[in-house]
């Protein structure tokens, strides 16, 4: 799974393995047999570099299955600026409570 997702992201995005090497700070054949090899194991720190260059989770590259619709989300909020990431946090918050109310109201 984490070979198939990590190749598929990657030329999603239009990267090549070497572009993508320099980015996590390892080697072109290194990613290469990761996309190739499902039973390589690579260390917690790369996969974590990879998630966050690619615009997904860990948990996404380690197989946890989002909504095609929670990944969109989920890229675009990683891109946005930290106050917007703030005003949209305190959106959500704004949101909860606002289910609770109606929650308690029925």
């Amino acid at each position: 799974m984490f070979s198939e997702r990590l190749k598929k992201l990657r030329t999603e995005q239009g990267l090549t393995l070497e572009a993508l090497a320099v980015k996590v700070d390892s080697t072109k054949s290194y990613i290469w047999e990761l996309e190739k090899n499902n039973d390589k194991k690579p260390s917690a720190d790369l996969v974590n570099k990879l998630a966050k260059e690619l615009g997904t989770t860990v948990e996404y590259m380690l197989g946890a299955d989002h909504d095609d619709k929670d990944m969109v989300f989920f890229r675009e909020y990683k891109s946005l600026s930290d106050p917007t990431k703030k005003q949209l946090q305190g959106m959500l918050k704004v949101l909860r409570q606002g289910a609770k109310d109606d929650d308690s109201d029925s």
